[in-house]
């Protein structure tokens, strides 16, 4: 059975080609129930963001803070999120009580 691709034109005219979502004519990315970002610079933000060195527990406190809630809001995937929680636990082991 052949894949069905996306049926998705883009302006000059060529089709999307990737596979298109099961049972229906569009990928994940054209598909019209996907909400795009509005402003393109947000969209970078979804990809990463910056994260001090923890140098004392409070800076260590509020780098955990701001990974959970990134992880929360579902703008930090669960695989980064978990690389970053055990380089943080990593870090809490090194800094004097």
């Amino acid at each position: 059975m052949p894949i069905k691709l996306c049926t998705h034109l883009f302006p000059d005219d060529h089709r999307c080609g990737s596979p298109a979502l099961r049972g229906e004519a569009f990928c994940y990315y054209h598909h019209p129930d996907r909400e795009p970002v509005a402003n393109p610079i947000a969209r970078h933000s979804r990809r990463g963001f910056h994260l001090d060195p923890p140098a004392d527990r409070a800076s260590l406190q509020i780098a955990l803070n701001q990974v959970t809630t990134r992880l929360a809001a579902n703008k930090l995937d669960v695989h980064r999120a978990s690389l970053i929680l055990y380089s943080l636990q990593i870090a809490s082991r090194n800094i004097p009580q």
